[in-house]
């Protein structure tokens, strides 16, 4: 079976690293990666958890959360996988282009190929667990049984379930981008099988009209 490995950005299929530049909304928050989002989740402290979303590069933000004069939640081996897997399911929900890179993987392997992780990579030797190379093989092989188009665009309330549809979030940056790129693809696509598949919610009622 055939192989994909990444780590860095820069380099082929570097938008599946924590590091991409590809901003995610979580519970009405806007992070710059995932990996600050990640990094920030690490601790209860409020303060510590502001101080990483507002850093600039997901490098800083990797640094600030693994230093260890900020003290780490008790729970965090607990839960880190089921945020890590939040994360990634914004981030490729919510960036169409990106989800269609992950569908477009099929059946491959994904493996995070660095010798400095082998929790989260393969660590350089193919013995680590390569835990962020499973989950985003668990959201495409999910993704892969919602969708039945890989150019497919989310309705926004599926993407972005906690954003209301009268935020201004819609009318600015990311928001207004994804609602232009949502309309395109509705509209050009069998709008009456795409409405029955996703209903619009109460909330964005009327929308579809």
């Amino acid at each position: 079976m055939e192989e994909i490995r990444f780590y860095k950005v820069s380099e082929p299929y570097g938008y599946f690293s924590n590091f991409s530049p590809h901003s995610i909304f979580i519970d009405n928050e806007k992070w710059n990666t995932v990996e600050h989002y990640f990094q920030a989740s690490k601790f209860n402290d409020k303060e510590i958890k502001k101080k990483i979303q507002l850093i600039e590069s997901p490098m800083q933000a990797a640094i600030e959360g693994r230093d260890k004069k900020n003290i780490l939640r008790e729970d965090w081996e607990l839960v880190k996988e089921n945020i890590m897997y939040k994360a990634l399911k914004c981030k490729f929900t919510q960036h169409p282009k990106l989800m269609h890179n992950l569908l477009s993987t099929k059946n491959c392997i994904i493996i995070e190929h660095t010798e400095n992780d082998n929790y989260w990579g393969d660590g350089g030797d193919g013995k680590g667990k390569n835990k962020l190379g499973v989950l985003l093989m668990q959201i495409r092989d999910e993704l892969l049984k919602q969708v039945d188009d890989e150019l497919i665009v989310f309705p926004p309330w599926i993407a972005f379930p906690t954003i209301s549809q009268y935020d201004l979030f819609w009318r600015m940056g990311s928001g207004e981008e994804y609602l232009t790129q949502w309309s395109k693809y509705y509209l050009a696509t069998n709008t009456i099988d795409y409405r029955n598949k996703y209903p619009e919610t109460k909330e964005w009622e009327g929308i579809y009209d």
